[in-house]
């Protein structure tokens, strides 16, 4: 594997498009991923035998991108179901999967797209209880939905797609229950591109079609289970309400998967999409492009292009949304009974974190408390342990669980044995 390629990883919309553009400067490319088959969290693609729920919209834009790296694929390799363990001081990556390798790279293309945020409830490590993005790649992989009665929780678009890609399977969901009050903010609304006006209308004509309630201003405040299913118990302006399900998709928000994705002085390291900055699909595009053919020039000592005014836009669009969506879920967690589970790696409850002490350290939450010590590194629960630990001793939230560090994900002593060796020097 030659150390002359430029390494991308993550085969979504920012990494394919800041390979092909590497590759048009004439720069070898090596797409790494985990999934199957490209695609990302956004264009997932079917299984074999699985019918493809992608709007024409993203079928338009997926297919244009894919020509595209078709025209390059001599420069551009792929190595899919393969992941990224990390990279060392010296500029070393080692991937493991399908095809590990032990290598310098040219340079390091971060894409890895964004994490979703679930906000801890009593009951939410049941079985029958998953991150509403679980569902859509359900869907998106088989097109199939799961058997029996979903209730969608959280905030945030994604609950509003998904509800009506659930309506497409012909199940839909027994409702959502939005946190925030979106539909109360019209002015703001009207302010958002046409793009995201026209996808939401598409979606709340579904959800009205099949009379799916969509529950604004409530909040799934317990799950419990009930004679084989799962009771979510939930708090509405107008009082509480009971929905007796099968399957229970959480989702609140979406953030950048970058825990452990440290920078290395050895060599150019570049995050793009919702890896830097958790922005959506169309700003992934722009900023994989931009940022592609920026480092092109960077490699190939020629002048960088001007930058463009997409991904700004983007962002002034995701901010408007984040206003139009916002609402009190966390105030919440000051309210959780001692036995909710906090790390789900480690099944670290609410008592166990009140049990290390006022103000915390990191030490003391990880060596004593073993928060954020589990198979995520505490991708999922380092935000919510802040959280808590502010609102209790008045702090500001802070990373109490210590900056990202290397390796990216636990590694396996296997993993280590499949790697060919990189001897001092070598670059293959």
């Amino acid at each position: 594997m030659s150390g002359a390629r430029v390494l991308v990883v993550g085969a979504g919309l920012a990494g394919l498009a800041a390979a092909v553009e590497l590759a048009r400067a004439g720069i070898a490319v090596l797409v790494v991923d985990q999934a199957m088959r490209p695609g990302g969290a956004v264009h997932r693609q079917p299984l074999p035998g699985g019918r493809s729920l992608a709007s024409p919209a993203q079928a338009r834009r997926w297919r244009a991108l894919m020509s595209e790296v078709e025209a390059q694929r001599e420069r551009i390799e792929f190595a899919c179901e393969t992941r990224f363990g990390g990279i060392d001081h010296s500029g070393a990556v080692l991937l493991t999967g399908a095809a590990p390798a032990l290598f310098r790279p040219r340079a390091l293309v971060l894409a890895v797209g964004a994490r979703e945020a679930v906000q801890p409830r009593p009951g939410w490590t049941l079985p029958g209880v998953t991150t509403a993005g679980a569902l859509q790649t359900l869907l998106k992989t088989t097109g199939t939905p799961p058997q029996g009665r979903v209730l969608l929780a959280g905030s945030g678009p994604l609950l509003l797609a998904l509800g009506a890609e659930l309506v497409r399977t012909g199940r839909p969901p027994l409702a959502i229950i939005e946190a925030g009050q979106p539909f109360s903010h019209p002015a703001p609304s009207l302010r958002l591109p046409v793009s995201y006006m026209v996808e939401a209308a598409r979606h709340l004509a579904r959800l009205v079609a099949a009379r799916v309630p969509i529950l604004t201003g409530a909040h799934l405040r317990r799950i419990a289970p009930d004679a084989g299913a799962l009771m979510g118990e939930v708090d509405t302006r107008h009082g509480p309400r009971r929905f007796l399900a099968d399957h229970i998709g959480l989702h609140d928000g979406i953030r950048p998967n970058d825990a452990g994705l440290t920078d290395c002085a050895a060599l150019p390291v570049l995050r793009l999409g919702d890896c830097r900055e958790a922005l959506g699909a169309a700003a992934a595009l722009a900023d994989g492009r931009a940022r592609g053919r920026a480092l092109a020039a960077q490699l190939t000592g020629t002048t960088p292009p001007t930058a463009t005014s997409a991904l700004a836009r983007e962002a002034a669009a995701q901010a408007r949304l984040a206003r139009i969506y916002a609402h009190d879920g966390a105030a919440q967690l000051t309210d959780l009974p001692d036995d909710t589970v906090i790390c789900r790696c480690e099944a670290r409850t609410l008592a166990d974190l009140k049990a290390l002490g006022p103000a915390p350290s990191t030490r003391q939450l990880r060596l004593d408390g073993r928060f954020g010590m589990g198979a995520c590194q505490g991708r999922f629960c380092a935000e919510w342990v802040a959280r808590i630990v502010a609102s209790d001793f008045g702090d500001t939230p802070r990373p109490v669980l210590g900056q990202p560090r290397w390796p990216a994900r636990p590694i396996s002593v296997a993993d280590l044995l499949a790697a060919p060796n990189l001897t001092s020097g070598e670059t293959e």
